[in-house]
């Protein structure tokens, strides 16, 4: 009798890494930068405008870094440019630990930046897709649910010690997480692994070509179809939209005179639906095909400004304000599961990174704006109002933009796949 002996595949291993990546790093480090704010601006007499600008410091950063990420992965590999970001995230909640003027914050919010980009959803997606060519949709949907269950985690931890009497009790909070990070960063740079034996993508014959790898397109290719060019626009303006979901809606609702206990609900709600809804969107992908995920997110999307420019502090308006929430954590993939895939499905891994990078940034700097125009469209009309029925106007402008974007693309992937079949 002969035993055979057994190897794990270490796509697995490298899923896991995947998702601690986003637990620390969308989640424990990014879902709860308002738990501080009203702390650390008493604590310090800094006017909260002036302490607002870290956040603006942190995208725009993002925006500079990420144009330049498919660049610096393919020269200096995934793992150095992950343990460049893990010490970005690690030094910028240390950085805010010991901050004393609000110039510290700035130079912690570039340095989160950094790690946003390095640790984040556009380096995990890139990892998946190195480890999987199959149900790519599933496999980066579990990665990012990571970001509600990191985010939940962090608020219980955090929160008690932001709120137990002390003045600078936020400080001891920030080491901690200093703290957990550098662990969980120890155990992603001992584990993580890229896959340089990858060989030509495969697909599965039995298996429709949803949810796979395929060749697609050179940068340089890329760079001269038009769609490219509109596909990047209307990121843009998706990220835009979707910075006024998360950045205005509770002073929205507080200015209504809603509960903040009510408020609070929503908070944990949304927490629990963006952890499975993540999940599902990558799903719907492989099943369902890229026009049918990303208008069912799209639409959500379009519902939540609905929704929110009829909210009112009413039985009714409740109603309104809890289904929004709902709706907008299935529209909040468009900027983290859906934007890998939709790189995938339309330019293919030739030139991924590169591409993956460009959209990323166009996304952050619609989220760098987002806020801003939100606040502007409050001084003018007295309301935010106004400004949610804007962003569902540009929402209808994407989705009807995208179809002509998604059937442009499709001719081109299928004009290749019949070349290569030859």
């Amino acid at each position: 009798m002969v035993l055979k002996k057994s190897h794990l595949d270490y796509k697995w291993v490298a899923l896991v890494v995947c998702f601690l990546m986003e637990f620390l790093c969308l989640g424990f480090c990014s879902s709860n930068p308002g738990l501080y704010t009203a702390s650390v601006t008493n604590a310090l007499n800094i006017d909260r405008a002036v302490y607002s600008v870290a956040s603006s410091i942190r995208y725009m950063t993002q925006v500079f870094v990420a144009l330049y990420f498919g660049v610096l992965v393919n020269r200096f590999g995934i793992k150095k440019m992950v343990v460049v970001g893990l010490c970005a995230l690690t030094g910028a909640t240390l950085l805010r630990s010991v901050a004393t003027h609000f110039l510290h914050f700035y130079i912690a919010g570039a340095l989160h930046g950094v790690g946003i980009v390095f640790v984040g959803g556009t380096m995990a997606s890139t990892i998946v897709r190195r480890w999987f060519q199959q149900d790519i949709g599933r496999y980066t949907g579990i990665v990012m649910s990571a970001n509600g269950i990191g985010g939940a985690v962090a608020a219980q931890i955090v929160s008690p010690i932001i709120n137990n009497g002390e003045v600078f009790g936020y400080r001891k909070a920030y080491l901690l997480s200093a703290v957990i990070a550098l662990a969980i960063s120890v155990v992603i740079v001992i584990f993580l692994r890229d896959n340089t034996e990858a060989g030509p993508i495969v697909t599965d014959k039995k298996k429709k070509a949803r949810g796979g790898s395929w060749t697609g397109l050179e940068y340089a290719a890329a760079k001269r179809k038009p769609f490219f060019y509109i596909s990047a626009i209307l990121v843009f303006l998706t990220g835009i939209s979707l910075q006024s979901i998360g950045s205005i809606t509770v002073v929205y609702m507080t200015d209504l005179g809603i509960s903040p206990s009510f408020i609070a609900t929503t908070a944990t709600v949304g927490s629990l639906v963006i952890t499975c809804s993540k999940l599902l969107v990558g799903i719907t992908y492989d099943k369902k095909g890229l026009r049918f995920a990303l208008l069912m997110c799209q639409l959500a999307g379009l519902a939540t400004f609905v929704l929110k420019g009829l909210l009112t502090n009413s039985p009714l308006g409740l109603v309104f304000a809890m289904t929004a929430t709902v709706l907008s954590y299935f529209a909040a993939p468009l900027e983290t599961v859906m934007l890998p895939l939709l790189v995938n499905d339309l330019f293919g891994s030739a030139s991924y990174t590169k591409i993956l990078g460009v959209f990323m940034a166009m996304n952050s700097l619609g989220l760098c704006l987002g806020s801003p125009l939100g606040e502007l469209f409050r001084k003018a009309f007295g309301d935010y109002r106004p400004c949610f029925w804007l962003f569902g106007i540009i929402m209808v402008v994407v989705i009807v933009s995208f179809q002509f974007v998604l059937r442009a693309a499709r001719k081109e992937k299928d004009a290749i796949l019949a070349a290569e079949a030859v």
